[in-house]
Formats: structure tokens, sequence, C-alpha cells
């Protein structure tokens, strides 16, 4: 992906790439992971829009943290808000993935979204539960993990069955994954410096508060094969919370579905923009 970064007011700004023309899109990537993730859905995308891709601060190839920044959704909000102001945007279509889907539900409760897309929105489980407690739990791993595996990104991400292996919770058909974005995915995850100061975070988040009317068209994507955040254990809150959502299974991809069906990520997207323009 072309670097193309702006500058912000209170430093280097988080947009990777800006390109395609039409009304402009934000896309907003999960965690552990950076701009590279929307690679796939680009072309068709900027078909359409004008396409605004950031690298969130403390993820590879981002910003430096802010000196003391929390990491809670509010502040992460706050920064994707003074992203678009520097970038000199008002109201934008949004797309998030996982951490970034719930931004980007964020985003339109603040009444920065002409539409907001957001695929295995993080955010679905109640304070305590046994769900919240999985994910903590798959996170720990996954931090131990990353110590052995992060160095060992190129070997990994070289052969398909340990592509598959080493990103199974992530996308459901790594196999297919050239080497060059297996090799990003692993290496941002070990690379993010973000990591422990959002486990913490998220384990004192307070749940989301219920939208609705929604103040702009809103739909919800899930892959059915998502290992990190299953569709039967982490959208029923979001079910209560956006009952005017539209929503949008896509069978057998992960929890990034960018990768594994690519068509039906933009074509998801796609159509909500169009209902969604000014």
């Amino acid at each position: 992906m072309t670097k193309r970064s702006a500058s912000a007011a209170d430093g280097e700004s988080p947009v990777r790439y800006r390109g395609g023309k039409g009304e402009p899109l934000l896309l907003l990537h999960g965690f552990t992971a950076n701009a590279d993730a929307w690679k796939p859905v680009l072309p068709a995308l900027e078909r359409r829009h004008e396409v605004v891709v950031v690298t969130f601060h403390g993820h590879m190839g981002g910003p430096r943290i802010p000196a003391g920044f929390g990491h809670t959704i509010a502040e992460s909000t706050d920064l994707a808000e003074a992203s678009l102001d520097a970038a000199g945007l008002d109201k934008v279509h949004v797309v998030g993935n996982s951490l970034g889907g719930w931004l980007a539900i964020e985003l339109a409760r603040r009444g920065r979204a002409r539409s907001a897309v957001a695929i295995s929105p993080g955010g679905g489980w109640e304070p305590g539960s046994s769900e919240q407690l999985r994910l903590s739990k798959i996170f720990r791993k996954l931090r131990i993990l990353l110590q052995v595996g992060g160095p060992l990104a190129p070997v990994l991400a070289r052969f398909p069955a340990s592509r598959r292996f080493a990103l199974r919770d992530i996308v459901a058909r790594a196999e297919r994954m050239s080497p060059a974005d297996a090799r990003t995915m692993i290496e941002a995850a070990w690379r993010c410096d973000a990591f422990d100061g959002i486990m913490g975070a998220l384990s004192r988040e307070p749940p989301p508060e219920t939208m609705d009317p929604s103040p702009c068209p809103v739909r919800i994507v899930w892959g059915t094969a998502d290992r990190m955040l299953p569709i039967g254990r982490y959208s029923d809150r979001w079910r209560r919370v956006l009952p005017g959502a539209e929503w949008v299974e896509l069978e057998g991809a992960g929890h990034c579905p960018m990768f594994d069906d690519p068509d039906a990520v933009a074509r998801a997207i796609l159509e909500l923009t169009d209902r969604g323009r000014a």
C-alpha cells in the first residue's frame, strides 16, 4: 500500500493511504492489525469512493501512542475524530473491523458518519461474562505466542499449512493468503506497541449504550467461521444495542473476512454506502 500520510495538528496523522474518487470512506482496522488489512477490498471501494485508510496509534506503521493515552473507546474515537478534522473531512462513510468496527459505531453515534459498516465488531460481551473472560484468555495466550512466532513471521508466512496454523483465529482460509500479506498480519500483531494498553482498557470498558434510532444507515457484517468472536456468542449485545441495524452473514468467512471473501465484503459495504449518499 502506497503511503500518503498527512500532517495533523497534534503530530503525525494516522492516515496511511488516500485514493480514489467519490464520497469519502474511512477504513478502520482491528486490534493488532494495520492499514494493510484493507488491501484486498481497496480496488473495488476506490471505484466508488475516495478511500481514507488509517493505522491506529501504537500499531505497526502508525503514529506513536500519545502521552497519557488511556486506550479507552472514547479516547480512541476522539483520535479518529481529530484525524477526520485534520484531513478536512466532516461526515464520511465509515467501515471498521473488530475494534475498528466498535469505533465505526461510536463515530456514527457522534454524528460523523453518513453510513457505518461494522465487521465483527468488538464490544459484544457483558462485563465479567464468560465471553469477556474467554477473550482475555485468548489475548494473553496470543501475547506469549507472539514472542516466539513474531520473529518467525517470514517462515510461518511462506507455506500454506503454516499460514493456516498461525492465522487460524483471524482468517478462515489463511492458506489462500499471499506470503506477503500473511507476514504483515503476523508481524503487525508482534509489533503492536498498544497491545497491553488495549488489553487492559478493554477489561475496564463499559458496555456500549443503545443507539436507537440510528443517526445513519448501519450494517453489521459477520463471518460465520469467525473463531475470534464467534457470531453465536458475541452478537446478541449488538443486536440489542443497534435494533435498527441491518445484519449480513458471510458464509465461511473468518474474523477478517477481507482476506476470505473480498468481493462479498466490498459488496456488503457498497450496498450500504449507496443508500447513505448525500
